[in-house]
């Protein structure tokens, strides 16, 4: 199997072609099923996993590559490198494997994979469209099989460009290289918790078709985000309140964007914590 171009997504039907050649099922193609659940209390391999998932899929837990001692006003610190590294190896991920996430979260944890993996050197990664929702849609079979995979062989290669830290973001407020992507909803960045000088808000629901959680095709994408003010032929950098919707918004722009588009990983949470009262704006009317 020869991948010639990476999408940021394929399609359930894409999938099940895949799945039914067997150099491609048993030896490139690794299927990850990222479901979780922001309660730290609630186990996503018990509670969404076991309960079913697409045949040959192994779990992904964002949770056990958290970094600990997390950076100060991260939710969802940057795993270590030899952590990320050890894990996906695991799970019988090598270099040269195409990673396919899916979840039943909306495409959260989903994209947050999508992101670390990209991060950590490996392009050949994407979600699946829809999750679990539209491939069970499609009349796809699940099952309560699992997979018992070979250690892989993975080398980081770590890609500090698609990553942006406090300072940075502090930066661009006076410099404007970046346009700021916030994919919280409105109440959120415009009144309740305030927003970074200058961003932009494109909420993350408004990325999906909310009948099976697919992402809106490329025409729509691109109306979406020209009018809310984003010109896709400049530098892009995605936020928000915890850097969980703003891989999903990274996605989205990537499909559109001529440049790599950036994540803020401290996100607001972050921002509010170490900003000056100046640097938190409450209404849209400073957006570019």
């Amino acid at each position: 199997m020869t991948v010639k171009k990476i999408s940021t997504l394929v399609s359930t039907k894409w999938l099940k072609e895949q799945m039914m050649n067997p150099s491609a099922a048993k030896c490139y193609l690794k299927i990850l099923d990222t479901s979780w659940s922001p309660d730290p209390d609630i186990d996503g391999y018990s509670t969404f996993y076991k309960e079913s998932h697409i045949p040959s899929a192994i779990h992904f837990d964002l949770k056990k590559i958290q970094t600990k001692g997390q950076q100060s006003g991260q939710k969802w610190p940057i795993p270590d490198e030899n952590v990320f590294q050890e894990y996906v190896e695991e799970l019988g991920i090598s270099n040269n494997s195409y990673v396919i996430a899916y979840d039943r979260n909306f495409n959260l944890p989903s994209f947050r994979t999508w992101f670390l993996f990209r991060l950590f050197g490996h392009d050949q990664v994407s979600v699946l469209d829809g999750g679990l929702v539209r491939w069970l849609m499609d009349g796809c079979h699940v099952t309560l099989e699992e997979p018992q995979p070979q250690k892989g062989e993975f080398k980081v290669k770590y890609q500090p460009q698609l990553l942006r830290n406090y300072n940075d973001m502090l930066e661009n407020v006076t410099t404007n290289k970046e346009q700021v992507l916030d994919a919280r909803s409105v109440g959120s960045f415009s009144l309740n918790e305030g927003h970074i000088p200058g961003s932009i808000n494109i909420p993350y629901s408004n990325l999906f078709n909310p009948r099976d959680t697919t992402m809106k095709d490329h025409k729509e994408l691109k109306k979406l985000f020209v009018s809310a003010g984003v010109d896709t032929y400049k530098p892009m950098v995605a936020t928000c309140l915890t850097a969980l919707t703003a891989c999903g918004l990274a996605g989205a722009a990537a499909q559109l964007a001529t440049h790599q588009v950036a994540v803020y990983n401290g996100s607001f949470l972050e921002w509010r914590e170490l900003a000056e009262p100046s640097m938190i704006k409450r209404s849209s009317s400073d957006q570019h």
